[in-house]
């Protein structure tokens, strides 16, 4: 894998440090952060590559904090993957087609570790 970087924003912290010991042992660089409030915090001096990010954070929605930043990720051309556990709600979300042009995949927990390690495969093939 390439060395790009993953932004994790995810409230549950376990689920944060699997996915970070699993981007590690592909040698990819990866930030945790457990709020959208520590991702915008972040991202004053960072811009990453992939983002994984949970639909539902505690302060906002994952969508509307993607919306508040999509601007600055636009032009750097970063890819989203959206983690959600509640699939009815995230299915009627979803119904209407794409949430945000950032948006490239969606997974729904929990995951094996190997499907999301595909998605960033693919994510760094098409960037």
């Amino acid at each position: 894998m390439s060395k790009d970087t993953v932004l994790v924003v995810e409230d549950d912290q376990l689920l944060r440090e699997v996915i970070e010991d699993l981007l590690q042992i592909y040698e990819i660089k990866v930030k945790t952060v457990g709020s959208s409030i520590e991702a915008d915090a972040w991202l004053e001096a960072h811009i990453p590559d992939i983002i994984i990010c949970d639909l539902f954070l505690p302060t906002e929605s994952g969508i509307q904090w993607l919306n508040k930043v999509s601007d600055r990720l636009i032009k750097r051309n970063s890819s989203v993957i959206l983690l959600s556990a509640d699939h009815q709600r995230t299915d009627e979300m979803l119904k209407d087609g794409p949430i945000s042009p950032l948006v490239k995949h969606q997974l729904k927990k929990p995951f094996k570790n190997d499907e999301l390690v595909r998605l960033i495969n693919l994510l760094q093939v098409n960037t």
